[in-house]
């Protein structure tokens, strides 16, 4: 019987509601991506100034590969209000936006390259090129921190 009724239910309309999964919070996301890239860069920086192995970093240097890649999926239409630091430049130049992001994807993709290979020549410039993709994005997209 209880069966029955739940078909009948179901088939009417009065079925069970079924709980929608929370809006997603892309603020919040981006927020632990870019904290996931600083502790990167924190890692990589004193190897880059020759204190170390490249293949030491090279996890890092690979993870910066990834959240560069993730971080362009992260800012789709309507999501300006989910983070307070994001410029509306990001949704009204997208394909700046884009370019900016795509640039910062290929200097990570030589940097876990020279990591992997344990080129110190190319490690450095490579994380040069990392880090000014970076702050080229920053300055031109977001925020400053407020204090």
């Amino acid at each position: 019987m209880g069966w029955t009724l739940a078909v009948v239910m179901t088939a009417a309309g009065g079925g069970t509601a079924v709980a929608q999964p929370p809006p997603q919070d892309l603020g919040a996301e981006r927020r632990a991506l870019m904290r996931q890239q600083l502790q990167a860069v924190r890692a990589i920086a004193p190897v880059a100034q020759g204190g170390g192995e490249p293949q030491s970093v090279r996890e890092q240097a690979e993870s910066l590969v990834a959240t560069g890649r993730r971080k362009l999926e992260l800012f789709p239409p309507g999501s300006d209000r989910d983070d307070d630091r994001a410029r509306p430049e990001i949704w009204t130049h997208r394909a700046e936006f884009d370019r900016a992001g795509q640039a910062l994807v290929e200097a990570a993709e030589r940097l876990a390259a020279a990591a992997a290979a344990g080129d110190r020549a190319a490690f450095q410039p490579a994380f040069q090129a990392t880090t000014a993709a970076c702050g080229a994005c920053h300055e031109r997209f977001q925020f400053p921190q407020r204090r």
